[in-house]
């Protein structure tokens, strides 16, 4: 299930060091005990770990952050991907009651982002989006577009992708006024395409361009 490496046995170090501070210690007890912990499952639930005690450890958020920046090098395949969205959904905290505190470079922000991007477009792909071979109805159409009007990008796509689409939006504007669209190429997969696009889903953003960052 996972590779046979150094960062495998990293994790089931600091597994080992926390299930042996909580032993014996009810779930209570151990909020009680110590000032924030999150619940970490040992064999992630997205590679069909299951949701029961033998499979369950509590941590702090910094040992629970540091598995699943483990996890990315423990894993390959459909896995790996898995376990980059796992990381991208903890850089950015799911609610306002978590506590996480995680400390990570904006170049390991950037990275996970990108993956994040890469994996949902592969799963997206054909058959898999919900919406193949599907077209939205001309009142569809309408109705999302009065849900738009008047709105800011950020109540649109929210904070985190606001000042992506404005770039997008002002690229392709920039290539209209133009007359036509310059086309360039992916160095990394020779993909062509509008500057807008590629810029979006490829050169720096390409997922086959080389990982160079270690986690």
């Amino acid at each position: 299930m996972f590779l046979n490496n150094q960062h495998t046995k990293e994790y089931y170090k600091i597994i080992k060091k926390n299930l042996n501070l909580t032993k014996g210690l009810s779930v209570r007890k151990i909020k009680k005990q110590f000032a924030y912990t999150e619940k970490h499952h040992i064999i992630p639930k997205s590679m069909n770990g299951l949701d029961k005690k033998d499979n369950i450890v509590y941590m702090s958020a910094a040992d629970h952050f540091k598995c699943h920046q483990l996890l990315i090098n423990m894993t390959e395949g459909k896995s790996h991907g898995k376990m980059w969205n796992s990381l991208w959904r903890m850089m950015n905290k799911q609610s306002k009651n978590q506590l996480r505190n995680y400390e990570f470079t904006p170049e390991e922000y950037e990275l996970a982002r990108i993956k994040h991007a890469a994996t949902h477009s592969t799963n997206m792909l054909g058959k898999n989006n919900p919406f193949y071979n599907q077209k939205h109805s001309k009142n569809s159409i309408e109705k999302m577009s009065l849900a738009k009007k008047g709105k800011s990008y950020e109540e649109i796509f929210g904070e985190e992708y606001a000042k992506e689409m404005r770039e997008k939006r002002r690229i392709e504007q920039l290539g209209r006024k133009k007359g036509k669209q310059k086309i360039i190429q992916c160095n990394y997969c020779d993909v062509k395409g509008g500057i807008g696009i590629m810029n979006r889903w490829h050169g720096k953003n390409c997922k086959n361009k080389p990982v160079t960052i270690q986690m």
